[in-house]
């Protein structure tokens, strides 16, 4: 990507892509269920479950939110250590260029603390790569709150409830994610924003 800053490289997303992949196929065997029942818990095809298990396919936020209230586990569990330990007196630390990297079409997304499983919320360090509208077939939805700041560049937020926002450099928004919401870069340059997202509420 020719505007990604140096934390983003391809070993990361093949690191991230690995652990995607292997945890949600680890979830989906521990809840006893098949791709066809998680196609219909989550609503996303058997076929495309299939391609993100096996590190072929890498998904959108808005996909993994919904592969993670299929499994009833919160975002960050896709994402986490195979292994977890019971302590509360919890530290992350995450030196720059160690988060994980998913890249989408309009995103790269660099999770941070990935270490940590239960988290109440979701950071993310985030190069915005598209620069039109038109990049969204739709606008994407989901459970939960976020807030972006914008570190680098102009972005622009698009809602299904208000008229475009563009932001400049320190300026930040919180909104409501199961508004219809996508973000484009307001100028040449990709955008830079830190992402913050809460998980997926688990209801019985």
């Amino acid at each position: 990507m020719p505007h990604a800053p140096p934390p983003h490289h391809n070993a990361g997303a093949d690191a991230t892509t690995d652990v995607l992949a292997t945890k949600l196929r680890l979830l989906r065997r521990d809840a006893d269920l098949t791709l066809q029942q998680l196609s219909q818990r989550c609503g996303i095809s058997a076929s495309a479950l299939s391609k993100i298990e096996h590190g072929q396919l890498s998904p959108t936020y808005e996909k993994i939110a919904a592969l993670a209230r299929g499994l009833e586990v919160d975002v960050g569990e896709l994402f986490s250590p195979l292994q977890q330990t019971g302590l509360r007196a919890r530290r992350s630390i995450t030196r720059q260029g160690d988060g994980l990297v998913h890249r989408t079409p309009q995103y790269v997304y660099e999770l941070l603390h990935a270490d940590l499983a239960d988290k109440r919320f979701i950071p993310l360090l985030t190069t915005i790569k598209a620069h039109e509208r038109s990049a969204f077939p739709q606008l994407l939805s989901h459970d939960g709150e976020e807030m972006l700041y914008v570190m680098r560049g102009s972005v622009v937020i698009h809602t299904d409830s208000y008229a475009p926002l563009e932001l400049a450099a320190g300026d930040s928004c919180y909104f409501d994610s199961a508004m219809g919401h996508a973000c484009i870069s307001g100028g040449d340059e990709d955008a830079q924003v830190l992402w913050i997202c809460s998980h997926t509420t688990i209801k019985p």
